[in-house]
């Protein structure tokens, strides 16, 4: 309307005055009164409103937006401090909730879009039916629990301080009863809302219970169904692409190149641009909520509600698929290395893993999680192997000057700064941003691999050969870096 001159406005003016079609005299009246053009615009709001009344009742005129018109004729009325107005368009409003209300019809919509602004109004003119209304409203959606929910929301802001917080209590146990009639994901996603309510209102004991009702939750009782694809492969791609590891004259040089091989995923730029490309080629599988559910405790970790959280979850979900493909040449790769070259010795495999970076002690773990995988005890080797991978990032950041412990504060004892505080903390700590994005996810992104906390946490019963492939994998990546003064070592993608 700003674009819209004075003179055209006064054309408005002479249509109004001459036309009586309710439909007509509802818009131009309500759009002079915004304009708030020429000498009084409140009878042109007043007979706007008047005219938005006459067509709510009309039995022609399409219900929704009759409620629609009631809802604009209240905001006009309020707007002008028209009482009388007020008063008849409330009343309409009234008469219009009971009529749906004892209508057979389901059709919530229109009750709560007329409730709601009354219970809006001030205190002093809310209609004294509201709170018959809103019982009969709860009486008549009570077996939809998101029905039920709105009606005991609008409940709670016209009740006093001391009984909101029995009426938070009945929406908790509404979703808490809600899931424990259903099972499965939407179990799962009815517990969490009872949570979130729970604590958004201060309900403690019952956050307590929903947390251990959680828990409880195992990944079968979830009746998740696996969707997989097939992408054919020749086999003598496969064969090319391993042997390229195995085709040196020492088993050092393979090594290294398998540490060199990466990141998996790829830069972060690369990631980026495949991510958008898939979200915009397929954009209805990113307007529904996503869910990311915890591979090893059946809980919930995550929700992709909008285009960033969706975006976070789809590049999670680019590396951990990149991650296990990998792990799938890795396996093989290790195994045809042992093949080709024998098991080395423990002392020669001990010596090709000291570093700057890698002392002694850690080397022979290393060492001893080689030997593990190459007998068959995947599950030994990446217990053996994960913790020292974190002692070795620990140790690179020390010497690169990143702080690895939090002083004391107070009161407040300090201790070593988490995994992830270090990758987040400091871009540097490996080799390009895509190795350093990829071994947070491999160690401990709650949303990738998080092999780290996987393992130190005991979250699964046995860690599989490929998962002990790509911690292997790590150390043979770790094993490359040099302080920035000296030489890359020999296997080192050019």
């Amino acid at each position: 309307m700003v674009d819209i001159s004075d003179d055209d406005l006064d054309t408005w003016v002479a249509a109004f005055e001459e036309i009586d079609d309710a439909r007509l005299r509802s818009r131009i009246g309500d759009l002079l009164w915004e304009r708030k053009h020429q000498h009084r615009p409140d009878q042109k709001a007043r007979a706007a409103c008047t005219a938005l009344l006459e067509l709510a009742e009309d039995s022609g005129w399409d219900l929704m937006t009759g409620v629609d018109g009631l809802v604009r004729a209240l905001e006009l009325s309020l707007a002008l401090s028209d009482d009388e107005l007020r008063d008849r368009t409330v009343s309409q409003m009234v008469r219009s909730i009971r009529a749906e209300l004892l209508s057979g019809e389901d059709r919530p919509g229109i009750t709560f879009s007329l409730l709601q602004p009354l219970v809006d109004l001030p205190p002093s003119v809310r209609p004294p039916e509201l709170r018959e209304l809103l019982e009969s409203g709860q009486e008549k959606y009570g077996n939809d629990p998101h029905q039920m929910e709105a009606a005991l929301d609008l409940l709670a802001e016209i009740v006093g301080p001391e009984k909101t917080a029995a009426l938070r209590e009945r929406e908790v146990q509404l979703w808490r009863n809600a899931a424990a009639n259903t099972t499965g994901i939407v179990r799962l996603a009815w517990l969490e809302h009872a949570l979130d309510l729970a604590r958004t209102h201060g309900l403690k004991d019952d956050a307590r219970n929903i947390r251990s009702e959680l828990g409880s939750i195992t990944e079968e009782e979830l009746d998740l169904r696996t969707v997989s694809g097939e992408v054919k492969v020749p086999t003598s791609d496969v064969e090319r692409f391993i042997e390229a590891f195995i085709q040196s004259d020492d088993w050092e040089t393979s090594l290294g190149r398998f540490g060199a091989h990466g990141p998996p995923g790829g830069e972060p730029e690369n990631v980026e641009r495949e991510v958008r490309q898939q979200m915009e080629s397929h954009p209805l599988r990113y307007l529904m909520t996503n869910i990311v559910v915890d591979p090893d405790s059946g809980t919930t970790i995550f929700h992709a509600t909008d285009e960033v959280s969706q975006e976070v979850a789809a590049t999670a979900q680019h590396r951990m698929f990149a991650a296990r493909i990998w792990s799938v040449f890795a396996v093989d790769i290790l195994h045809r290395l042992e093949e080709k070259y024998g098991r080395p010795s423990h002392d020669a495999l001990s010596d090709f893993f000291r570093t700057d970076f890698i002392d002694e002690g850690v080397s022979d773990r290393i060492a001893r999680a080689f030997e593990l995988f190459w007998d068959g005890e995947a599950d030994e080797s990446a217990h053996v192997l994960a913790p020292r991978l974190e002692t070795v990032l620990r140790e690179v950041a020390r010497q690169l000057g990143v702080p690895i412990i939090r002083e004391p504060i107070g009161n407040k004892p300090g201790g070593v700064r988490s995994l992830g505080d270090l990758f987040h903390s400091h871009e540097g700590l490996l080799p390009t941003p895509g190795w350093q994005a990829y071994f947070l996810h491999l160690l401990s992104d709650p949303l990738g691999n998080n092999l780290r906390n996987v393992i130190g946490h005991g979250m699964r019963a046995r860690i599989s050969p490929e998962d002990a492939a790509l911690l292997l994998h790590a150390a043979c990546l770790l094993r490359l870096l040099r302080p920035p003064e000296q030489p890359p070592d020999r296997g080192v993608a050019e």
